[in-house]
């Protein structure tokens, strides 16, 4: 398999040099001209939330929690429906660049810069934990060591970005979203039949002794708030033709997350039903290996390594665009293409002393949902009618991400969620405190 996986890289770097000849600007590199067709939009939407860390992460999680793991890639589908009915448009009309550039439009410069510096702490740690999924396919495939393989794959995913930028990213995203779907269906469909199991040893229950009535909640607000009001997802609504594509692109992600993740979430229970020993490894790349015959395993690695790819170059180019125009406040080109090989040089040191996926995913993403989310939602839904006043808007982003990131690194889960919480809670009080008493006229 080593040889197709370099045919596979050489022909996404070839989708990567023949987009780099278009580029020309620090616009076109992060957005593609903002004429991007509604089908492709999709796909991206779709690959970029569905990635390797996700689904590797959510069959790990299905097989040591049941059925509740659902609930990891599910809750990204009601943010999704969420965003469809409040959000897209709005976004898409106010021509920004970035999610930070949106808050800086809608409250003050200051507001958009500590969002940017948030983003890019946040998303590097999310570029971390897709290299360390990334690293477990490429040890797959060719016995590389960890170390070496986080390496390999980051080097290559920086070179990638760098040369192609958003508008290869769409158009490999279409392709390698295509791959992972009919990789997933074809490899479940395969797995209840030629080796069913009970249907009642699956244990289909919303609940389990080790997931919690609380653990869901903080699944629906913490894990759905980071797709609801996301800087990739915004950065594909920004990259639409227009509002109305944004918003029905929005629908539809939503819907093929929500049938992903009963399909993800079925790999996991059916390794739990049968009793099957992974090892050291992780359950879906063990099954991949010792479970489906070669060729399935074969289109399941390749199937698994787009989603991770088409996820991870996304991550990099949201952070490179954001540090360079929202935190810096500059528009170069290569500065930007400069700072996505730096972000992949820490990302790829926090992947090399990670294990648990999802667990870095969920530290990651708490301190972001807590302060962000709750804040510029409100904003944004009052975009053209009122507005939260900046120096109100600035004190909700910060003490809610105080809060979340503290909490994020407490030894007790409980208060962990608890601290998510606070953070949230008070985020948006302080929101609904400081909006504006008198219509605002555009």
């Amino acid at each position: 398999m080593s040889l197709f996986l370099i045919v596979y890289a050489l022909v996404l770097l070839l989708i990567a040099f023949l987009s780099f000849r278009e580029i020309g600007s620090f616009q076109k590199f992060i957005l593609a001209d903002r004429n991007q067709p509604k089908i492709l939009i999709i796909a991206s939407m779709l690959a970029s939330t569905i990635g390797g860390g996700l689904t590797i992460g959510t069959v790990n999680k299905a097989y040591l929690l049941g059925f509740p793991a659902f609930w990891f890639v599910a809750s990204g589908a009601i943010a999704h429906l969420t965003q469809g009915l409040f959000l897209s448009e709005k976004v898409r009309k106010t021509e920004a660049l970035t999610l930070p550039d949106l808050a800086a439009k809608l409250s003050s410069p200051q507001v958009g810069r500590l969002t940017g510096i948030i983003i890019v702490l946040t998303w590097t740690g999310i570029a971390g934990a897709q290299f360390l999924a990334l690293s477990k396919v490429i040890t797959t495939i060719t016995g590389l060591g960890h170390m070496e393989a986080i390496i390999a794959g980051a080097s290559f995913l920086v070179i990638y970005t760098v040369m192609g930028g958003q508008r290869s990213i769409l158009k490999s995203d279409f392709l390698q979203f295509g791959l992972l779907a009919i990789s997933l269906i074809i490899a479940v469909g395969w797995l209840f039949t030629a080796r069913p199991v009970a249907f009642g040893s699956l244990g289909i229950s919303l609940f389990s002794p080790k997931f919690t009535p609380s653990d869901l909640l903080y699944y629906l607000v913490v894990v759905a708030g980071s797709y609801l009001i996301c800087p990739m997802m915004f950065g594909r609504i920004l990259s639409s033709d227009s509002a109305k594509s944004a918003r029905t692109a929005s629908f539809v992600s939503a819907a093929g997350m929500l049938l992903f993740a009963f399909v993800i979430t079925a790999f996991g229970l059916w390794a739990r039903a049968s009793s099957f020993n992974p090892g050291s490894s992780d359950p879906l790349n063990a099954m991949i290996s010792g479970v489906f015959p070669p060729i399935l395993g074969f289109l399941m690695t390749f199937g698994i390594l787009a989603a991770i790819l088409s996820t991870a170059d996304t991550v990099l180019l949201t952070a490179a665009s954001v540090l360079e125009h929202d935190v810096i406040q500059g528009d170069s080109l290569y500065r930007t293409q400069t700072w996505v090989g730096v972000i992949g040089f820490f990302a790829a040191f926090v992947a090399l002393f990670q294990t648990d996926i999802v667990d870095l995913l969920l530290r990651t993403y708490q301190g972001y949902t807590s302060g962000i989310v709750p804040a510029l939602f409100v904003a944004i839904v009052l975009y053209g009618r009122k507005r939260v006043r900046p120096a109100f808007l600035f004190a909700a982003i910060f003490s809610g991400y105080l809060l979340g990131f503290t909490g994020s690194f407490l030894s007790s889960s409980a208060l962990q969620k608890d601290f998510a919480f606070a953070g949230i809670l008070i985020s948006a009080l302080v929101s609904f405190v400081g909006i504006e008493r008198k219509p605002r006229l555009q």
